[in-house]
């Protein structure tokens, strides 16, 4: 696949970018994201953010769903990563968790920091769960359409998140 390709053939002088990157995407990660924002909304008696806050590791879960249910193999590359590969690959679980759980904490950023902070830390939280999907393929553990299929999993929960279930309203 040429996408595949085209990120393959990034410099091996980017793998320690792409592992630590990968890392950010990590359920641990997440997860502990979803602890701190829980943490948050109990502090604030809100349920609004409480929900929100479960809605990480439920996403996770229905990733995890969706891999049970499609059993995709991973990609047949030699990676030498020492990456633990216990799971099938569609769709990618960290693309999914780190962009309901950065694109979260994106939103919080954007409503609850003053000008203009408000703006460079949404837009760079932002940013994570691309650089976490670009390091999945990168890595060789997943494929283009599982790293897509992720993003739009994370993405649909944060939209429900964020226009139904209002966190932060």
């Amino acid at each position: 696949m040429v996408i595949t390709e085209y990120i393959r053939r990034l410099p091996r002088s980017w793998d320690s970018f792409f592992l630590v990157t990968t890392r950010l995407g990590d359920p641990m990660t997440v997860c502990l994201i979803a602890i701190i924002i829980g943490t948050w909304a109990f502090t604030e008696r809100s349920i609004r953010l409480a929900i929100a806050a479960a809605s990480i590791p439920a996403t996770l879960t229905i990733g995890y769903g969706l891999k049970l249910f499609f059993e995709r193999a991973r990609p047949l590359i030699d990676l030498g990563y020492n990456l633990r590969l216990d799971s099938f690959s569609f769709p990618s679980g960290h693309s999914s968790g780190s962009m309901i759980a950065y694109g979260l904490l994106s939103y919080i950023a954007w409503l609850s920091l003053p000008t203009p902070w408000n703006l460079v830390i949404a837009v760079i939280l932002g940013v994570v769960p691309f650089a976490v999907g670009i390091s999945r393929i990168y890595l060789g553990v997943h494929y283009p359409s599982d790293v897509v299929v992720g993003w739009g999993l994370g993405l649909v929960v944060l939209a429900i998140v964020i226009f139904v279930v209002r966190p932060l309203s």
